[in-house]
């Protein structure tokens, strides 16, 4: 996903280590292009500044934290269309994972127009999803669906239904 702090790139890679990755981002639960990210971003965080560095681990634990709360509503039997809003909610119930979150965008979660939240909003809603291996909902066209909110941390979300690989991920906790 591309935003105003985030740039595409395009590479291509040996077909074992490929495969390799397709293997390990799937043990850890988390998409193949995330798990290649959080790799190229530890490969130069020795060369960022102490509060770059901050940000990616803070940025990194919320995302660790989003797949885990994912994992234990999805356990606790809530899942449905709206499980990305249901776990959004959990995670602004607590406060440490709230405060986090708070940390990482630089305002109070409820705040409009902070320019990290938007990119961040879509890739815990990536983390979501992937945790448990669901997919979008699509309409008629093939598009996802989305819901719009008001007075959340969150404005829109994707829509989910169950993916056809569930259960290896929803095993961890």
């Amino acid at each position: 996903m591309v935003s105003e702090n985030t740039t595409r790139v395009s590479f291509r890679l040996k077909i074992d280590i490929h495969d390799l990755i397709q293997k390990l981002s799937a043990d850890a639960g988390i998409d193949p292009s995330a798990f290649m990210q959080r790799a190229l971003e530890r490969a130069v965080y020795p060369h960022l500044s102490a509060e770059r560095q901050k940000e990616l681990d803070d940025t990194e634990a919320l995302y660790s934290v989003a797949q885990q709360k994912a994992r234990e509503v999805f356990n606790s039997g809530r899942f449905d269309e709206h499980f990305t809003l249901t776990v959004f909610g959990e995670l602004m119930a607590d406060p440490v994972s709230r405060a986090l979150y708070e940390e990482v965008i630089g305002a109070p979660a409820l705040t409009d127009g902070a320019p990290k939240k938007t990119p961040l909003n879509m890739y815990l809603g990536w983390y979501i999803k992937n945790a448990i291996d669901a997919e979008p909902l699509l309409d008629d066209s093939g598009k996802p669906r989305r819901a719009f909110v008001k007075d959340q941390p969150i404005k829109s979300y994707t829509l989910l239904k169950l993916g056809t690989s569930t259960s290896p991920r929803i095993a961890r906790s």
